[in-house]
């Protein structure tokens, strides 16, 4: 009986070890920015796999970068220069395309690829789809009600929000990264330069925008203040002018533009940290969410501009759910004057100072 009872309570044991460990390999941890996903398919996730997920969201890069040097993710979401920024420090690792289940990089929307492929090989390029795997796309622009604002004022682009007619009526992102960018572009420089001059003649030209038509900072809050008719001018990412305009109010006609100077061109991505956990379980939901099915699901919750080619053209066809909004979720490349932007810790820590200098005059 002794010997018995020896033997079932190894047998216990043995259970409770499996099951621990079942349950510490069985589950995943994602990091991603607010209201960058359908929920729905985390759930299919955990249902068709048998696993938990632990889906956390983060409000910047900058504070995503700050949690993965402290917390362990499996996966996370990124922007181009913040995978370019982790990939620099070796906090994530190279994307194993091989481990990607029912898709290569030759299922990219294909003026997508080319242009990660140019920046993989200008002077001092990067290899962004070494480290990560395409998410979202789109470009930076300007969202207004036409209700409000003419065709002749849009048409002069990022001046227009200099035009005091507009005063109490423009939203401005609230980042030193988009901030500028539109002062460069503007002034005709690059988005990506390390003239002090330049940045200087930039943030004279962001100051006379508090001065002339006393803008509000804003972020997500343009989510559901510009549908509902807030502000007549915001600059905008296009998949949130998108999403804005589907959720407008009947006394709202908001529209989406983007001007001729050049603008922001981005690329988020899914990467993998070095200091992942289950690493297999990564590479699961990657191939989970780059399923046809699944993302086109998720384009079409989310807004933005899908990475593969056939959701990208399906999605604007007719009876699809982008047909009225093609010219925004078709993304044109101005070649010479879109940029990508690309990290530079030295012109971080100074557009930083420069636009707390900013909200505090």
């Amino acid at each position: 009986m002794k010997k018995i009872n020896i033997l079932i309570l190894s047998f216990l044991m043995l259970l409770t070890l499996n099951s621990c460990e079942k349950s510490s390999g069985d589950s995943l941890n994602i990091y991603n920015v607010g209201e960058y996903l359908d929920l729905d398919l985390i759930d299919e996730f955990e249902q068709e796999y048998g696993v938990s997920v632990n889906y956390t969201t983060f409000d910047s890069n900058e504070t995503a970068i700050t949690k993965m040097q402290s917390d362990s993710y499996d996966l996370v979401v990124l922007s181009d220069y913040a995978v370019e920024q982790a990939s620099v420090n070796d906090m994530i690792k190279p994307i194993d395309w091989s481990r990607i289940e029912g898709f290569n990089q030759n299922m990219l929307v294909s003026s997508l690829y080319g242009i990660l492929n140019d920046l993989k090989e200008e002077e001092n390029g990067f290899d962004f789809l070494k480290y990560s795997v395409p998410y979202f796309f789109g470009k930076v622009g300007i969202c207004y009600d036409k209700n409000k604002v003419s065709e002749e004022d849009i048409l002069e682009g990022f001046k227009i929000l200099h035009n005091e007619k507009y005063d109490g009526q423009v939203a401005y992102y609230d980042s030193s990264r988009d901030g500028f960018m539109v002062a460069y572009k503007e002034l005709g420089y690059s988005m990506n330069t390390t003239s002090l001059s330049e940045t200087e003649e930039a943030f004279s030209w962001i100051k006379e925008i508090r001065k002339t038509v006393n803008c509000a900072f804003k972020t997500d809050e343009l989510l559901s203040e510009m549908p509902d008719g807030k502000y007549a001018i915001s600059l905008m990412y296009s998949g949130d002018a998108i999403y804005s305009m589907m959720e407008e109010n009947d006394d709202v006609d908001l529209d989406f533009y983007v001007p001729d100077c050049g603008t922001n061109f981005f690329c988020d991505g899914m990467v993998i940290p070095s200091t992942v956990k289950n690493e297999d379980l990564a590479y699961k939901f990657i191939s989970f969410m780059l399923r046809h099915d699944n993302a086109k699901a998720n384009s079409i919750y989310v807004g933005y501009s899908s990475p593969i080619e056939s959701v990208y053209n399906e999605l604007v066809m007719p009876g699809e759910e982008f047909e009225d909004y093609k010219d925004y979720y078709i993304v044109n490349y101005n070649k010479g004057l879109d940029e990508i932007y690309r990290f530079n810790p030295q012109m971080t820590v100074i557009l930083n100072d420069y636009w707390i200098k900013l909200k505090l005059s």
